[in-house]
């Protein structure tokens, strides 16, 4: 069982994230509830620059429990000042950068990964490469 002080600190962090970005008090609340109940799954944004398919490619062949999803927020980011970059780690490889998370969603989860708390994602799956112009994609799913 959840602890519920973390939870709490959790939806009030997201709801008053989602308040300074226009929603009114009340829906950030419902969303940043509706976000820490159920898990979402969303796909990674960013995944054709540089040599993201490449890594794509090369995950997609890998066993699930090879691999580890990581979530950290990049501030570096000129782009996007809520950026969360998605990372994993490949078991006794290393670590791919592979894209982001998406704008919306990210706003509302970088004051949460900010302050400390654990986020948990896992990698769905590797979508795309099914011919030479197909892209690679990836779906993530988040807990919070």
């Amino acid at each position: 069982m959840k602890d519920i002080n973390k939870i709490r600190k959790t939806v009030a962090t997201m709801a008053n994230q989602l308040h300074k970005l226009g929603y009114s008090l009340s829906q950030a609340f419902k969303t940043a509830w509706k976000r820490v109940k159920m898990s979402i799954t969303c796909k990674v944004s960013g995944v054709t620059y540089g040599k993201r398919q490449e890594l794509l490619q090369f995950i997609a062949g890998r066993k699930p429990e090879e691999l580890t999803v990581y979530l950290n927020r990049d501030r570096a980011n000129t782009y996007d000042r809520f950026a969360v970059a998605v990372v994993i780690e490949i078991k006794g490889i290393g670590y791919a950068h592979i894209g982001y998370l998406p704008k919306g969603l990210s706003q509302s989860l970088a004051g949460v990964i900010d302050k400390g708390i654990q986020i948990k994602a896992t990698l769905m799956q590797v979508t795309g490469g099914y011919s030479y112009k197909e892209t690679y994609g990836a779906l993530v799913n988040i807990t919070v």
